[in-house]
């Protein structure tokens, strides 16, 4: 493999996680007078969700050098200060504000979207070993 050719695969691991925070990013800039009134009652699932996958995408990059656990507390801690890091973005939008409990749910997302990474490599990795 040619030096290029790894540094475009590093760059092509990295575009999902961070195509995925601008994204977010993007979301959480809309001043409040424009966000739908239906969102209201399922805000927190759709903080848990963008995070859940924020965390996987996170994880699926970091388990290709640093292995399963290691992707996991990696992907859950920067899901984390994102969201942290996001919340505190949104004080500064017009109409929006930063809220403890967007961050707890950003968190829980986070971490639960990790775990389930995991899981799911831990028995997709059973299956190829047992495999006869």
């Amino acid at each position: 493999m040619r030096r290029d050719d790894g540094a475009r695969l590093k760059v092509r691991r990295w575009l999902p996680p961070l195509l995925w925070a601008g994204v977010i990013l993007f979301i959480t800039s809309v001043p409040g007078r424009f966000v739908p009134h239906q969102v209201g009652p399922y805000d927190k699932v759709v903080h848990f969700t963008m995070y859940g996958l924020f965390a996987v995408l996170l994880a699926l990059d970091f388990d290709s050098g640093t292995g399963r656990w290691r992707a996991v507390f990696l992907a859950i801690a920067i899901a984390v200060a994102f969201g942290a890091a996001d919340e505190w973005h949104q004080s500064f939008i017009p109409s929006r504000s930063a809220d403890v409990a967007d961050w707890q749910a950003d968190s829980i997302g986070a971490a639960c979207g990790a775990l389930l990474f995991a899981l799911f490599r831990r028995n997709r990795h059973s299956r190829t070993t047992t495999a006869p």
